[in-house]
């Protein structure tokens, strides 16, 4: 099947970015409900706010010391779900906090040794509701749970419902992904994926029908679904090692049944140019835009040729198209020397995806790119 869209090498950026540097070494960021900022724990054990005022950065702290350890832990954030709360877990624990009135409610809903969180995201942001991936260790593999917990904001929690999903591998997990309070989990050993509800009972979908009833599927590496469109981004790879990756558009209400499942990227590299060793494409990290308005994604397939510094590349967004997904383009890498990606961003006001490699911050205002697409 021939791809929509081909992967070029060896071109200039289309969009450069703001680029910033930091006083603190090893600053991580994420996405917090402000225009113009991003949020960081990593300084003076404070929630902290890294307004952008054109070429340089302003410092505001919200809050500091009012726990211990503020940026400790393993920490997954749920990206921006509320006008006013944030939250990340801590290996074990979870931290809501309120910017507007810098309250906060530390929680640990994992009591077990065995057990820590591995991934998170909102199920309902208004009622503080979210979706949590429990890793509990056993043998090799281990065993993952997927949990709904609701808070109050006020330090209490309770569960609303879990579902034991199967082994946890290292290096491999299979991925699952939330829209419209939907919860959709794919199982390796079936190449099935299957919708819940909140309660985590089966329920009829058709993004599952399309999927499910794909014949060739080898196995299934990422899943990235729009967060209102009928829309989804899946990463298929060989089974047996992350090799030979192919990127999927799904599109379940295509009124074309032949359009529904398409092959996204491919790569177009010329025997002539300096990426002419390329030997594959390797692909991760499929991000939409809080609007839903652009995907973007790491390109790295020329990491295995240089340091582990991907291309970041940027698609547009358009639901209202037979194509919905437009041409790709180049936003670029991180350009420090020895640097590498080590947190991301979304700005929803400049809409902005924003790269930290620890020290400088890389700012790619999204508006500033042409929208182009096939039809």
């Amino acid at each position: 099947m021939k791809a929509e869209y081909l992967l070029q090498y060896g071109k200039n950026p289309d969009l450069m970015p703001v680029m910033i540097g930091m006083r603190n070494p090893d600053t991580d960021i994420f996405s917090v409900p402000a225009d113009n900022a991003v949020g960081t724990n990593s300084i003076n054990n404070a929630i902290t706010l890294l307004r952008f005022n054109k070429d340089r950065i302003e410092y505001d702290e919200v809050r500091r010391d009012f726990i211990n350890g503020v940026g400790d832990g393993d920490k997954f954030y749920p990206g921006i779900f509320s006008d006013n709360w944030i939250g990340y877990t801590q290996t074990r624990g979870f931290l809501l906090f309120n910017l507007r009135d810098k309250s906060f409610a530390d929680h640990v809903p994992i009591k077990s040794g065995d057990q820590y969180f591995k991934n998170v995201a909102a199920f309902d942001g208004t009622k503080l509701q979210f979706v949590f991936h429990i890793h509990e260790a056993y043998f090799h593999e281990g065993i993952r749970y997927l949990k709904l917990l609701e808070f109050d904001g006020k330090g209490g929690f309770k569960n609303l419902s879990e579902i034991k999903t199967g082994k946890d591998e290292v290096g491999y997990q299979e991925p699952w992904a939330i829209q419209n309070k939907n919860i959709f989990i794919y199982n390796n050993d079936s190449i099935k994926i299957t919708a819940y509800d909140m309660n985590f009972k089966p329920i009829h979908h058709p993004f599952c029908d399309l999927f499910n009833g794909q014949k060739a599927f080898r196995c299934l590496d990422q899943l990235s679904i729009h967060p209102t469109l009928p829309l989804a981004v899946l990463v298929e790879m060989d089974k047996n090692e992350r090799a030979d990756y192919r990127v999927w558009l799904a599109n379940w209400q295509n009124p074309d049944p032949e359009k529904r499942f398409l092959q996204l990227l491919g790569q177009e590299i010329s025997t002539f140019s300096d990426s002419y060793d390329i030997k594959r494409l390797s692909v991760s990290d499929f991000q939409f835009s809080p609007d839903g308005n652009w995907l973007v994604f790491r390109d790295e397939s020329e990491v295995q040729r240089s340091v582990t510094n991907p291309v970041f590349v940027a698609i547009p967004v358009d639901g209202s198209r037979e194509m919905p997904l437009g041409k790709p383009k180049i936003l670029g890498k991180v350009m420090r020397e020895n640097a590498y990606p080590t947190s991301t961003a979304w700005i929803k006001k400049p809409l902005s995806y924003v790269v930290s490699d620890g020290l400088v911050l890389y700012k790619w205002e999204l508006d500033g790119l042409r929208r182009e697409f096939k039809d």
